[in-house]
């Protein structure tokens, strides 16, 4: 974010002007007569206009780095708002690597491939989606991912629980997008930057229901109604995290943090087993309560009982 000055000029005893920055201007093509949007945000003012931001670009070398460097690079760059990404590549794997997180890469498309050299770019204006109903899209499958833990594990299906993973895929493709969306500028405000955290901490969420299934799935039946009461007890956390984000209500707030202690006290009460599968089923479960808690937490400036 770049901090400009402007002198506040007075017209006639009313209309106070500021002036546009010469260099935005024109990037963003604003001429005489353009209406732009202006948002109040408490002390400050957003401007901001329809125009299409200008195109962005990278061309890097990942050669030398592992598949799974390749992966994390190419979510980073797409979070960050390219549009034209060339990657040159040293070895099969990295390039399947890359070939693979492009699929979780809403409105991108490989458009051309050698022995050496993948270029990417952004086909997004085909898309038909925004941020919120990306993001609650997101929220729908953690959930689902939730309560298939708990069903699959309750009734010993290994295999729904060994298959979770496939939904993970679905809640990547919409925080990567929700995150590219805040990133290009399309998503201002004061609690951009909490909203930003909570995205990726979402994204988490779903990554760590990913490994608990797979760990559950390996846990002994002995195990099984320890690890049943704090999956229930997590899963409602997560259901907490996801009413309160759209309807901020004190009672939730005060459940959450209380149902929070509860949970991870007796998640550390059960770390003296000696079964590694349920040591890190539990982890996994530690974890997950520690990502929903934000969601509360982070947002109680929006209960109205408190001002906001």
């Amino acid at each position: 974010m770049v901090r400009i000055k402007r002198k506040v000029i007075q017209i006639a005893n009313s209309t106070q002007l500021i002036s546009l920055p010469r260099k935005w201007a024109l990037k963003y093509d604003i001429k005489k007569g353009d209406e732009l949007d202006v948002d109040e945000d408490g002390y400050k003012l957003l401007v901001t206009t329809g125009t299409v931001p200008t195109t962005r670009e990278i061309e890097v070398d990942v050669s030398g780095l592992t598949p799974r460097l390749a992966d994390r690079f190419m979510a980073r760059s797409y979070q960050k708002g390219y549009d034209m990404i060339t990657v040159q590549y040293d070895n099969p794997e990295t390039a399947i690597a890359i070939q693979n997180k492009v699929k979780e890469l809403l409105g991108f498309e490989i458009m051309e491939q050698n022995k050496s050299t993948i270029i990417i770019k952004s086909i997004s204006s085909k898309l038909n989606i925004d941020f919120d109903s990306s993001l609650r899209r997101a929220f729908l499958i953690v959930m689902d991912m939730a309560n298939t833990c708990l069903e699959a594990f309750t009734k010993a299906d290994k295999k729904t629980l060994e298959n979770l993973y496939y939904k993970d895929f679905d809640v990547n493709k919409f925080c990567y997008f929700c995150l590219r969306f805040i990133n290009k500028g399309f998503h201002g405000g004061s609690g951009t930057y909490i909203l930003y955290y909570l995205v990726e901490s979402l994204e988490d969420v779903g990554d760590e229901y990913k490994v608990l299934a797979k760990h559950l799935a390996k846990v002994k039946t002995k195990n099984k109604k320890n690890l049943l009461d704090v999956l229930f007890k997590v899963n409602e956390l997560t259901k907490i995290g996801y009413e309160f984000f759209y309807k901020p209500e004190k009672e939730k707030a005060v459940r959450g943090i209380t149902l929070y202690k509860e949970t991870r006290e007796e998640i550390r009460n059960l770390f003296v087993t000696r079964d590694a599968n349920e040591a890190a089923a539990l982890n996994s479960l530690d974890l997950i309560a520690r990502g929903v808690y934000h969601f509360p937490t982070m947002r109680l400036d929006t209960l109205k009982g408190l001002g906001g």
